[in-house]
């Protein structure tokens, strides 16, 4: 099978302050105004939606071949475009 852009996942290292405290998370997805739409929408999942999210604190890190993820978060990337993974602080 021939290499093609949705077969590497672009990881976005995201830090914010929000009320419950530092949330930090990476956005696994393909480009940088999908991965603040997705930072965005998980933030909202977490009752945070009024925090701001940019490209100051969601940043480009590196890449990913989607084969080294699971089955559900390939899914996941497939469907709608990424996927979060949530990381400690």
């Amino acid at each position: 099978m021939a290499d093609s852009q949705s077969d590497t996942v672009h990881v976005f290292d995201t830090w914010v302050r929000a009320s419950t405290g530092l949330l930090h998370f990476d956005v696994m997805t393909t480009d940088e105004a999908k991965a603040l739409t997705l930072a965005k929408q998980h933030l909202a999942s977490l009752g945070e939606g009024e925090v701001q999210v940019t490209m100051q604190e969601c940043q480009f890190c590196h890449s990913e071949p989607l084969v080294m993820f699971s089955a559900e978060q390939q899914r996941q990337f497939r469907e709608h475009g990424g996927f979060i993974i949530t990381l400690s602080v």
